[in-house]
């Protein structure tokens, strides 16, 4: 049972080592409180553990007590396209200051915990399974951190030095696959002496048999994320060893999960449920958006986050309707001027204004150019803004696709067909959230949606204009056939990572398969060109803290460690990929001869300074 609820005496002990914090400090700011002796350098870890867990949730799914926002929308909900918020400066792909309280939530306060449980209880063999269990977290923590800002300090983090050496992603990504298969073969899940109690364990309440199943599951999709590094990057050849260690370790956890070593249905998704009752553990969704009265949200509709246009383009009404739409979405009122099609699924994109130039088509004008009232979007159900919503880390649905995935590539030749686990996948996708087989049923077989089936835009349940954009010019969510079976898993593996944002985000920029129409206002200073059509950022830059303190090592981290800033640009930009990430396909200019076509004299997206 996933339950967040904490008993009087765990919260007293968090309060009580809440100095812990400041042990075997990762960056701090200090050296001297290193070498302080009146410092606490020890503790009992059932006193500590907890605090990782709950830490890495408020970073990436809740909000700190007194936040106006959270992570998970303004810089993760835009950046996978799956939430909108246009105020502030997310909206234009910068991180503003974001990427620092994200650092020093993870990189600092949930690994500090979880190294200190390591290097004081490795080699007591009463502890072993404790170990192992930090030992899980602590990779999954740096499979977060690599896969938002790239290089990092790992051999080095935690030691107490401020000037902690950095690591390549290539050899983060080695020991983060060797660490969590050593823990979970560590565990001895007979022993009932050697568990954190459940009551200060937040995440899996010292569930053995669990904590080596999360291990499995961190490691597939750690693997897959870079099995395809040596394609998107052909001239860098070194990876091709680490591509091909990563498809080993895929086909080594798919053997596993067919030995049922994994997860095999939706009640062993993997969660934690927030607790208003708990000011680190509040759903932001609940305490900031459900708690507005109507007049505060209008006042602060720009900062709240709704549906966003690329999202909708693949789950509304007229496009393909998906199963699940009444639980992700409640329906807006269509906006404030109707298109040809009045739309009450048309979501916000990150840039609500017509690129230089645009010329709308006949009869086309922006719904949103007076929007200023909260329910004029598509905004997030009901279920995910309970104070007692659930975070998933990772779900069966995520598996199904995975497998699917690995099969149809080639990287694993057991099991069932990659069609198979993709109808799977859509199934567990649905019945996640309770959806009837009968409603599920007709979905999987709509064009498009239809293994090798392709969209069909004269279908009496579909309409064309629909899969238009809010411009009237592009669209990017009409699939062929054969040939875009790939895309339809990925497509499908993004929709079950609703909420999940940062998962998706990282999807999102693995595969490079699904288009979506660019912003026309991302920020110059983050490595945009004037001018272009900015794709998805790529990573977050280094907190400025750490840039000032680590001043060296970052800089080679930058200039030599990102592999994708060719002219060693000496900026720390967002648009750098890293190593797991395909390159931005773009979007197809509209057709020639078509009233949108005037508007595309521009770049292709994402031509960054950093590019040749």
């Amino acid at each position: 049972m996933n339950s967040m609820k904490m008993k009087k005496q765990y919260v007293s002990i968090i309060a009580g080592f809440v100095a812990l914090l400041t042990m075997n400090a990762c960056t701090d700011g200090f050296e001297e409180i290193n070498t302080n002796p009146n410092r606490i350098t020890t503790a009992e870890p059932e006193f500590i553990f907890g605090l990782s867990p709950v830490t890495t949730l408020r970073a990436i799914g809740g909000a700190p007590d007194g936040a106006s926002r959270a992570n998970n929308w303004f810089i993760f909900g835009n950046y996978s396209q799956m939430w909108s918020v246009v105020g502030g400066s997310g909206p234009g792909f910068s991180a503003e200051g974001s990427a620092d309280a994200l650092w020093n939530d993870l990189y600092g306060n949930s690994l500090k915990p979880l190294f200190n449980i390591v290097k004081n209880y490795n080699d007591n063999p009463g502890y072993k399974n404790r170990v192992a269990i930090a030992k899980i977290w602590r990779s999954y923590v740096f499979s977060i951190l690599v896969g938002m800002y790239g290089p990092l300090p790992y051999t080095d983090a935690c030691n107490g030095d401020i000037k902690s050496s950095y690591d390549k992603e290539e050899d983060i990504y080695l020991g983060i696959l060797a660490e969590l298969k050593e823990a979970y073969n560590a565990i001895n899940v007979l022993s009932s002496a050697d568990k954190y109690p459940a009551t200060a364990e937040p995440f899996l309440q010292s569930d053995l048999v669990r904590w080596v199943q999360f291990a499995h599951c961190i490691r597939l999709r750690t693997a897959m994320r870079i099995t395809d590094c040596d394609i998107h990057h052909p001239d860098k050849t070194w990876l091709s060893s680490l591509a091909d260690t990563a498809k080993i370790v895929v086909k080594e956890e798919l053997d596993n999960a067919e030995k049922g070593l994994l997860i095999n249905d939706n009640t062993s998704n993997f969660y934690m449920t927030f607790d208003n009752n708990d000011l680190n553990t509040r759903n932001p969704l609940f305490f900031i958006v459900d708690q507005m009265t109507p007049d505060e949200r209008d006042l602060q509709v720009g900062n709240l986050p709704v549906l966003h246009e690329s999202l909708m383009m693949w789950i509304k009404p007229g496009t393909y309707n998906d199963p699940v739409l009444s639980v992700y979405v409640k329906a807006g009122d269509g906006g404030t001027k109707p298109r040809p099609v009045n739309d009450k699924y048309l979501g916000r994109p990150n840039s609500m204004g017509a690129p230089t130039n645009y010329r709308w088509p006949d009869g086309w004008s922006s719904p949103y150019a007076n929007a200023d009232k909260y329910l004029n979007y598509p905004t997030i159900g009901s279920s995910f803004l309970k104070s007692d919503a659930k975070y998933y880390f990772f779900s069966y649905p995520e598996l199904c696709f995975l497998r699917a995935e690995a099969k149809l590539k080639g990287f694993w030749t057991s099991g069932k067909t990659a069609e198979e686990y993709y109808y799977e996948g859509i199934d567990a996708r649905c019945l996640k959230y309770g959806i009837a087989q009968a409603k599920i049923d007709p979905y999987k077989t709509f064009p498009g949606i239809q293994w090798s089936t392709p969209t069909d835009l004269t279908g009496a349940k579909v309409v064309p204009a629909e899969f238009l954009d809010f411009l009237g010019g592009f669209t990017y969510s009409i699939l062929g056939g054969d040939e875009d079976n790939l895309k339809r898993i990925v497509v499908q593996h993004w929709i079950s990572l609703f909420g999940q944002n940062i998962d998706a985000w990282m999807l999102l920029r693995r595969t490079q398969l699904i288009q979506f129409k660019p912003n026309f206002n991302a920020s110059q200073n983050d490595g945009y060109v004037r001018g272009t059509w900015a794709y998805i950022p790529e990573r977050l830059p280094y907190p400025g803290r750490e840039r000032n303190v680590n001043t060296a090592e970052t800089q080679i981290a930058i200039q030599n460690y990102l592999y994708d800033n060719t002219l060693h640009d000496i900026q720390d930009r967002i648009t750098f990929r890293l190593i797991f990430a395909a390159d931005n396909p773009g979007l197809p200019a509209p057709l020639e001869g078509t009233p949108a076509s005037i508007a595309y004299p521009y770049p292709l997206p994402n031509q960054a300074m950093n590019r040749k």
